[in-house]
């Protein structure tokens, strides 16, 4: 019989799911930690759904694990091969992991705590807010310097020229504020009658502050961003406005908007850094016990890959004992142990071939001393027989007048000595024609009571006892020929006590050997016992120590039990009686 050992087809999938929850921990991982150090809640059915698997992946890692964890218990308490070797393989595992995560976890704990402090660090938060100050105090500046340069005496003076030569006032304004970028002029129609200076600074209708001088709203362009101040300036009967501008640098806004916005995020971080820093060790634990889980079901894996071939031979080896030498195992080819496999397949084919000729050896040594049993057994009547027809013809040859006188005695003993050939033949053929047991539930004590019943109105001068715990004992058994398992030994107990005073003791009892039940029944008497060096040969055939047996008895005992898968065994004491021990598999546990 071949019995392939487990397939790796349950374990290479497990493998496979575990990797497929590994990479969707690293998505989860990739996407939440943005998240967190972000600050930004998530939103939307997306973030929704990876936030629930995010919750859901290690509750569900957990609840496997725990069963995995339980189902190993029940292993352990089954006794069930290979599972202390499993645990042991698991713990070792464990170990590894966690003396791999410990120091990871001390350098990612520190490494969070110094990137934390240099992060939020006074002198950070002090250059932020010096940068903020330093683009207000430009800006500031900017405007400052615009409104006293306008409304200084040097710049009304440089107007005096704004008929004769507006161009030339251009370039002493210019050169005495560079930082003035742009002058238009418009006259009292507010019409633009010039310009010079930076492109795309151009008004292209005249301001107005209502007739009077000052600084106009800032402008942003596009491009750039505008300080303009306004003065009016008479010339003789003409009235000119004059718009002076300062652009600002393109990227200040931006700059200041930023600088803004991370002086807010810092101080918020900064407030709540403690909160932040034990957020970040709730983040990193939460996706630290989801790895340990995984690494833990994969050594569950991994330990089934390890000792299924482990187990596959421990069961091989225990069929064999039990005397099953047609046990195969399959493995894998290129397995690590698939060398040991087939050593082990050959050398129980060669087992098995070697059995095969022992039991034939053995069976037709059995038959040779059956034959010569037979053959011994049949000389005996055989001889008499002989004598008792050679006295007859002897009588007829000399006196055939006076035959009478020998013939009903010798007549007598040749059909006696012929019954008891008849008998002799009769109890070989139903030793040899033993017919296979036709099985049923049956009550193993209302077997032994019905039996017992019998020879205790035959023999009432010895006394049975039948004791028993149970009263349910259900064999698989055939009823007839379990009584006569019965009837053979009581009848021997009988013989052994010479039908006078003693005691037969029966008990009925459950046992365990190994993993298997097992019904055990005492018959013991107080008979004259075996002699040691008779014991060896009670259950050979034609073996007896009486004078009228056969020899057949205990043997047909014997093959009844081996048929119905039990053993049978005795021990005894010459002078002190015998005891016969029957161990029969259960149909059902019991306890």
């Amino acid at each position: 019989m071949a019995i392939n050992s487990k397939k790796a087809g349950a374990s290479r999938s497990g493998l496979v799911s575990v990797f497929l929850l590994y990479i969707l921990l690293i998505i989860l991982t990739y996407y939440l930690t943005g998240e967190v150090l972000r600050g930004v809640p998530t939103g939307g059915a997306t973030g929704m759904i990876i936030i629930s698997a995010a919750f859901i992946l290690p509750l569900g890692l957990f609840i496997y694990v725990l069963v995995n964890v339980r189902k190993l218990i029940l292993d352990i308490r089954h006794s069930r091969p290979g599972a202390r070797f499993k645990t042991h393989l698991i713990l070792f595992f464990s170990l590894i992991v966690l003396l791999s995560a410990i120091p990871q976890t001390i350098v990612s704990m520190r490494f969070v705590n110094t990137a934390i402090n240099t992060w939020f660090s006074p002198e950070i938060g002090n250059a932020i807010t010096g940068g903020l100050n330093l683009s207000l105090a430009y800006y500031n500046d900017k405007i400052d310097t615009l409104v006293d340069f306008a409304e200084g005496p040097v710049f009304n003076n440089m107007l005096s020229d704004i008929e004769r030569s507006p161009q030339r006032m251009w370039t002493n304004i210019h050169n005495a504020n560079p930082g003035i970028d742009s002058i238009q002029i418009f006259d009292s129609e507010e019409a633009s009658v010039f310009f010079s200076g930076r492109s795309g600074a151009e008004l292209e209708t005249a301001p107005s502050l209502d007739g009077a001088d000052g600084l106009l709203p800032r402008e942003d362009r596009e491009e750039t961003s505008l300080l303009r101040y306004l003065q009016i300036h008479e010339s003789g009967e003409d009235v000119y406005t004059v718009v002076i501008s300062s652009l600002l640098p393109q990227n200040l806004d931006d700059t200041a908007r930023s600088l803004t916005a991370a002086r807010e995020v810092f101080l918020t971080y900064q407030k709540n850094q403690q909160d932040f820093t034990t957020l970040l060790y709730i983040f990193y634990t939460f996706f630290t016990i989801p790895l340990v889980l995984l690494s833990i079901l994969i050594s569950f894996l991994l330990s089934d890959e390890v000792i299924r071939p482990i187990v596959s031979l421990e069961a091989a080896t225990r069929r064999v004992s039990e005397g099953d030498y047609s046990y195969r195992i399959l493995t894998r080819s290129g397995d690590e142990l698939s060398n040991l496999t087939k050593s082990f397949n050959q050398m129980m084919e060669e087992l098995e071939n070697s059995r095969k000729k022992i039991l034939q050896t053995e069976k037709i040594t059995a038959w040779q001393e059956i034959a010569r049993q037979l053959a011994h057994e049949l000389r005996n009547p055989l001889t008499p027989i002989k004598l008792s027809s050679e006295r007859l013809l002897r009588k007829y040859r000399k006196d055939p007048d006076n035959i009478e006188t020998i013939l009903e005695p010798a007549l007598t003993n040749i059909i006696t000595e012929v019954n008891a050939l008849d008998n002799l033949l009769k109890e070989f053929r139903d030793f040899s024609r033993l017919p296979a047991p036709t099985l049923s539930v049956q009550n193993i004590c209302t077997l032994i009571t019905e039996t017992m019943a019998t020879y205790k109105t035959s023999f009432p001068r010895i006394k049975f006892n039948y004791t028993t715990e149970y009263d349910d004992i259900n064999l698989n058994v055939d009823p007839k020929q379990m009584k006569q398992v019965f009837s053979n030994l009581f009848k021997n107990s009988c013989e052994a006590m010479e039908y006078d005073a003693g005691s037969i003791s029966i008990q009925t009892d459950l046992v365990r050997k190994g993993n298997s039940s097992y019904c055990r029944i005492r018959i013991q008497d107080t008979g004259s016992g075996i002699d040691s060096e008779k014991q060896e040969q009670v259950f050979n055939p034609y073996f007896t120590t009486k004078t009228e047996g056969t020899g057949l008895g205990l043997p047909i005992v014997e093959r009844i039990i081996f048929d119905h898968k039990g053993q049978i065994w005795f021990e005894s004491d010459k002078g002190h009686g015998t005891t016969f021990f029957i161990d029969l598999p259960l149909e059902k546990k019991f306890g």
